[in-house]
């Protein structure tokens, strides 16, 4: 963008512009040389800006805003996103991760920019040369690697090494790499090393550890009411296009435009008509609008790609192609192209009147009218007020003692009334709010006076204990939803699964990666398999509740059963499949069964001492988890990688994050660690610790990763908590009710929407995933027939259905599976209700973090 103007609703294009409902308040362009240091007049600092960037930040991470996240990442060079960089190295992307990496540093800053920049076009090289592409390989060494030579620096021997080399596999890197992944690996191990020892980037590697939704918090502090046709969150988005377009950050503005859709700029796409960029033009409407949308849409789609044909030919076939066009549209373009500029003049005020014209787009044309430099004002405001009356101050404390982590959550807000007036904004009026919170309508505005008006025993360090982890919703304040209870089976579709003989409660349960079978592990150590079947072709189906599956039995006759350990009371059982074997383990050696027959293939593995989990990692590497220590092991060669120590007590689970490339561990000794594939080291280690359990140390029972392969959740029989992997950055909790307590399972959804918790006292409840907010509970009632009910009979485990995310299965202590499903007229489990105004997550500040 030009000038701020690009954002104000002129009267000849969008009407006049209409006043702030509410946290509409424009910010006013500051020169082009202008500094955060120079907000002189509005006594706001580079810190204050600093801070507003990292909110703003994560606000983009949380709503899923990747690309701009990262334009501003690069734009503002606060925060340099080592997973993102990361992904770039590992999936090839070599010109993106360049372009990041210069955004933060340049070749010649310093010896380990010079190293990262030689390692990514070294690898790059390399690639070509194991493709045999010596053409591209060339391409690559000149200009990319010269530059090197030029500087003559440390790598000057080793550009010449890569000049003579004729067989790749001469060279002692390349003959070590089996693949372009395991190179990736390898390359990304060195460029970690560089980047964490680089002075240029030391200081912008960690991003601060924030409650959830700051930002957020804030606007909706200031104005717990938007207008009418806008929400709290749109309200925030156009306070950060404001503060992007001041501060000249034009990438991540535009790209925000596009991601978000609440707002199309006319003048920016404008400009890549009359420059005749039609392809961009064409990707930025495409954000908002598709050809099929209505007859406007395809119009001016229609009219773009026509202009970018022409464009394409020489003068003459530019009349030639005209001259083929239906009559109805050469009108008088053959004239027009002889004159390029004066054509796309005129075809920007075409395309002008039909953007106006079309219904998708006639909403997002107008850009409020807002005061002068307003997200930047609110913030200052909000921490000046916050520190004397929120922050638990003492005497003597300053505002640098205050960071971003110490901004609260809204329900941690003083119970004290502000007043927050908006130049702009029409009269205020009063709003109500939760728990006795007294707000104006402050339409997130113009100079502000925020005002205490409560007495020093109601300020926020003295928390309602109503507000601490609500029992239903797991989150602060009252929920006045009405929570979706199913109780009886008429209201779900429930199915117990056919069984023979009750061998003891079922300790592990799982689907096939296709859903068509579930099996079951038992505490007497043998395996159940249940396969859903089509009556007419004897073929494999999806499971479903609406139809019975059969309890498989080979032809054989055989039953898989494990062996069992000198100490069964003590034995944890574990299984993993790995298609089409099983491996399985119940206290003594690890078995191994084909699922077809059901033979034992093989055992391994000799207590003590005993094995406690196993995942694999790989096809053929797995992870073992053994009384205080874990194994790798890999499957082929039989041998042992790595002996991860680091736990006090037995591995009670394992993670794996493909993505990240690092394995999570859980243990009865409270503890977490994260482990790197790499090298094997340990990234991160953290202990549990809850109040009232300082002398006992909570067990955590199973963690399992998000389908976004970062956050981890982990349970515990009290409460259930979600980390950020690899750096176990504490990120929410859920506490249920005290009634409903001991938590026994939780596990994802295979979408990862919801979270299913089972309790010893039978009930199920479902969380919606992002917010840890309360959708619905299940009653022992709905899936139990009363003659098989009783105070013993519960949930030990909960599997999650691969495709189907409504669909569930349930391993109880009688040794039966149940499946369960939401009514097909309902398609999922209760509501997906959203946090009140007022209401928020429980985070790392209440009951249970890890220290």
């Amino acid at each position: 963008m030009k000038n701020s103007q690009l954002f104000i609703a002129k009267s000849e294009d969008h009407g006049t512009a209409s006043p702030c409902p509410a946290s509409h308040v424009l910010f006013s362009l500051f020169s082009e040389t202008a500094k955060p240091s120079q907000y002189t007049e509005m006594d706001i600092d580079k810190d204050s800006y600093t801070k507003l960037i990292i909110l703003i930040l994560q606000f983009l991470d949380e709503e899923n805003y990747k690309e701009s996240l990262h334009l501003l990442e690069q734009e503002s060079k606060i925060f340099f996103n080592v997973n993102y960089f990361r992904e770039t190295i590992v999936n090839g992307e070599w010109e993106k991760a360049e372009e990041y990496l210069s955004s933060f540093t340049k070749l010649n800053d310093n010896r380990y920019s010079m190293k990262l920049f030689f390692e990514i076009r070294k690898q790059k090289y390399y690639e070509a040369l194991v493709r045999n592409d010596q053409a591209e390989g060339v391409n690559v060494l000149w200009p990319d690697l010269k530059v090197f030579l030029d500087l003559q620096d440390e790598n000057y021997e080793e550009i010449f090494d890569l000049i003579d080399l004729k067989n790749f596999r001469d060279n002692e890197h390349l003959s070590r790499i089996v693949n372009k992944e395991s190179a990736r690996a390898i390359s990304w191990g060195d460029l970690k090393s560089l980047v964490e020892q680089n002075p240029t980037l030391q200081d912008k590697l960690i991003f601060p550890r924030l409650n959830q939704s700051g930002l957020l918090s804030i606007i909706t502090l200031i104005c717990p009411n938007p207008g009418k046709k806008t929400s709290i969150k749109e309200e925030l988005i156009y306070l950060i296009l404001q503060f992007l377009d001041e501060e000249k950050l034009k990438g991540t503005c535009h790209k925000l435009e596009q991601e978000s859709k609440i707002f199309f700029n006319m003048n920016y796409f404008g400009e890549f008509v009359i420059s005749g960029e039609w392809d961009k033009a064409v990707m930025y409407l495409s954000a908002f609008t598709m050809p099929d949308d209505n007859q406007h849409s395809a119009k001016i789609f229609f009219t773009l790609e026509k202009q970018k044909y022409l464009a394409n030919l020489g003068r003459n076939d530019q009349v030639q192609a005209i001259k083929i066009l239906p009559n109805d549209l050469q009108d008088n373009f053959l004239y027009k192209c002889m004159d390029a500029a004066s054509l796309r003049a005129n075809l920007c005020d075409v395309l002008k009147e039909s953007v106006k014209s079309n219904p998708i787009l006639q909403d997002k044309l107008k850009f409020p009218a807002m005061d002068k430099s307003r997200l930047l004002t609110i913030l200052k405001k909000i921490m000046d007020w916050w520190i004397p009356h929120c922050a638990n101050s003492t005497t003597g404390l300053y505002k640098s003692n205050i960071s971003l982590v110490n901004i609260p959550k809204v329900p941690y807000l003083c119970r004290e009334p502000m007043i927050v007036v908006n130049s702009h904004c029409q009269e205020a009026s009063a709003l109500p709010v939760p728990n006795g919170l007294v707000f104006h309508d402050s339409s997130c505005c113009n100079d502000v006076s925020l005002q205490a008006g409560m007495k020093s025993s109601e300020k926020c360090g003295s928390r309602d204990n109503t507000y601490l982890a609500d029992a239903n919703s797991g989150v602060y304040g009252k929920s006045t939803e009405k929570l979706t209870e199913i109780n009886d089976p008429s209201e779900c579709q429930a199915l117990v699964l056919p069984d023979t003989s009750l061998t003891g409660g079922v300790t592990r349960l799982m689907y096939s990666c296709s859903g068509d079978f579930i099996l079951a592990l038992t505490q007497n150590a043998t395996h159940k398999l249940w396969r859903w079947y089509c009556d007419d072709q004897h073929s494999s189906i999806k499971a479903s509740a609406n139809v019975e599956p059969q309890l498989y039995q080979p032809s054989s006759r055989l039953i898989m059963t494990n062996e069992i350990g000198t100490q069964p009371e003590n034995a944890l059982s574990c299984f993993s499949l790995n298609d089409p074997y099983l491996f399985s383990s119940s206290g003594g050696k690890i078995s191994i069964f084909n699922l077809e027959t059901f033979e034992r293939l093989s055992t391994f593995g000799s207590p003590p001492p005993s094995t406690t989990y196993f995942t694999f990692l790989m096809q053929n590497i797995f992870a073992i988890g053994l009384d205080d220590s874990i194994l790798i092991r890999c499957f082929d060669s039989k041998k042992t990688i790595a002996h991860l120590k680091g736990h006090q007590k037995r591995i009670t689970c394992l993670a794996f994050s493909k993505n990240l490339n690092v394995l999570v561990s859980s243990g009865a000794d409270a503890q977490l660690c994260v482990w790197s594939t790499n090298g094997w080291e340990k990234l991160a280690s953290k202990f549990l610790l809850s109040k009232g359990e300082m002398l006992e140390c909570p067990v955590v029972n199973h963690i399992e990763f998000h389908q976004d392969q970062i956050h981890l959740l982990a349970v515990h029989e009290r409460n259930i908590h979600i980390y950020e992997a690899p750096t176990l950055n504490h990120s929410m909790q859920w506490v249920p009710q005290e009634s409903d307590l001991p938590i026994t399972y939780a596990t994802y959804s295979c979408d990862g929407q919801s979270i299913f918790v089972s309790f010893k006292n039978g009930c199920i409840k479902v969380l919606v995933a992002k917010t840890l907010y309360l959708r619905c509970r299940i009653n022992v009632t709905a899936y139990i027939p009363p003659g098989l009910s009783s105070s013993e009979v519960y949930p030990i485990v909960i599997a999650a259905h691969p495709f189907q995310p409504n669909h569930i299965a349930l391993g109880l202590t009688d040794g039966r599976v149940h499946v369960l499903e939401p009514l097909e007229s309902e398609g999922e489990w209760g509501i997906s209700p959203q946090p009140k105004d007022g209401e928020g997550l429980s985070t790392a500040s209440c009951s249970a973090v890890l220290e």
